[in-house]
């Protein structure tokens, strides 16, 4: 037995070396950039930016992120706590007020579930009318309304209770979702039940990153699914409870998830495609996957998985909204989860996270996401670059969007795109050294300023609905 597992192993390491010798032998180009100045968007294209609710809204500690986040040592890279973040809870009139002036058409929010209901069972009445407020300010300003309900945290009694793998969780959250959608429902344009929910189940129940701080790869499974169904249990209930707008007329919700996805690239044509291939079914199609076709397939080969069919789950995607930032190299790798090591090319541009900048990442993801799931609306609800000097972003705006109107010429069903984020915020794990923001947020005053060039030049694609032309760009660049 000893030698058999000895051999095994001396195996995976030949492999292993051979996979990363060619890989060395092999280096990815960098993005491309396409020249479209000059070039109209739709009428009607649908322009945002917007907050996530514990990331910007600050001054909630009833959570298991806060309650983590204060540990000692730090689980934070800057040692910080999220607090008072940027108060956008207060201060949200302006930040609105902000994006209407940019001459934005469209914004996004979320609602925080440990503000709607502290205790299991109790909702906050004063929290409800303070998101209602917030909408309503949203739909007097002119806004097409993107409303998520949840995002990596849970109130403190559900996660006590083991978080999404008690099924009295799911309950609440069933009800949660039904006040939501009857008290809501009037203002909000596009649902998303649910972000990046595949990064909480396997960063918090399988590598043990975030919260719940688990290393079990059958929980991250269990979990998975759970959200699969969560999510689907939010959309049948948003469709039966949310379907009446301001004037009081009969209408069907539009609700879909808010996703994020990586553009994964094997390192060298042998192990590593296969290893590339495991990766990128389990992060960025299993879930979505599901919701189309009623089909639940999770999980790595040789761990464990998960396999059913659930008609509750089919066909409960009538959009999907696109968050992406960067491009994984992918190599095989027999030391480390799922066999697979991540990686990017350091002299290639990249932001303040060390993040590859590969715009063209964006257009392949547009094309796979339009073949795999034909007909179902794409919104780009995250695209943005922690850039604290702001040297870099315009510049990413430009390749970006040059590539998002690229997949529209070629018929990819894009209806809107989202800068990521109005302002700086609270960036999880990272805390809050990544500055995203078109704004710049002064932490100690809370003063919003804007980070010119980028401000300026966003605006005047905004407005124009087009990009600039060569001339109109260098004179943007001037003002600036």
């Amino acid at each position: 037995m000893v030698d058999t597992i000895l051999l095994g192993l001396a195996g995976l390491m030949a492999l292993a070396g051979v996979a990363s010798l060619a890989g060395n032998l092999r280096k990815h180009p960098p993005s491309r950039r396409l020249s479209l100045r000059n070039r109209s968007f739709p009428e009607g294209f649908l322009w945002a930016t917007g907050e996530d609710a514990y990331q910007h809204e600050g001054g909630n500690h009833n959570n298991d992120w806060a309650r983590w986040e204060a540990q000692t040592p730090s689980p934070i890279q800057d040692g910080r706590t999220c607090g008072t973040s940027i108060d956008f809870y207060h201060r949200y009139e302006g930040d609105f007020r902000r994006a209407e002036g940019d001459f934005q058409n469209a914004h996004r929010i979320g609602v925080e579930w440990s503000r709607l209901e502290p205790e299991k069972g109790s909702y906050d009445e004063n929290a409800f009318e303070h998101y209602e407020d917030m909408l309503s300010s949203m739909k007097s300003l002119g806004f097409t309304v993107f409303l998520n309900l949840w995002h990596f945290t849970l109130p403190l009694w559900a996660a006590d209770r083991g978080g999404w793998d008690d099924e009295s969780v799911m309950e609440r959250w069933k009800a949660l979702v039904e006040k939501v959608a009857r008290r809501f429902g009037k203002y909000v344009d596009y649902w998303s039940t649910q972000i990046d929910s595949q990064i909480y189940a396997l960063r918090g129940n399988a590598l043990g990153e975030i919260p719940p701080n688990k290393t079990d790869l059958k929980l991250a499974m269990r979990i998975y699914r759970q959200l699969i169904l969560a999510h689907a249990e939010a959309y049948h209930i948003i469709k039966a409870h949310a379907n009446v707008d301001m004037e009081g007329n009969r209408r069907d919700p539009r609700v879909g998830l808010i996703y994020f996805f990586f553009h994964f690239e094997p390192k060298s044509i042998f192990i590593d495609r296969y290893v590339t291939r495991q990766l990128e079914n389990l992060f960025n199609w299993a879930f979505l996957d599901a919701c189309s076709t009623g089909q639940i397939d999770i999980g790595i080969p040789p761990g464990p998985s998960v396999s059913e069919f659930n008609q509750k789950v089919k066909g409960t995607l009538d959009w999907i909204g696109i968050n992406y930032y960067t491009r994984q190299i992918i190599s095989f790798h027999p030391f480390k989860p799922g066999f697979t090591s991540l990686q990017n090319y350091p002299d290639y541009p990249k932001s303040d996270m060390d993040w590859e900048i590969y715009p063209e990442g964006l257009y392949r993801l547009g094309k796979k996401l339009a073949e795999r799931y034909p007909g179902i609306p794409l919104m780009i609800t995250e695209s943005g670059l922690a850039d604290a000097e702001d040297s870099r972003r315009p510049q990413f705006i430009l390749d970006h969007l040059a590539f998002v109107h690229r997949l529209i010429e070629e018929g990819c069903p894009i209806f809107g795109f989202t800068y990521w984020s109005l302002t700086d915020n609270w960036e999880w794990q990272e805390g809050f050294r990544p500055k995203f923001g078109l704004y710049e947020v002064d932490l100690e005053t809370k003063e919003r300023r804007p980070r010119r060039k980028s401000v300026e030049l966003y605006r005047f694609i905004v407005r124009n609905n087009r990009l600039p032309s060569e001339e109109e760009l260098s004179g943007l660049q001037s003002q600036s």
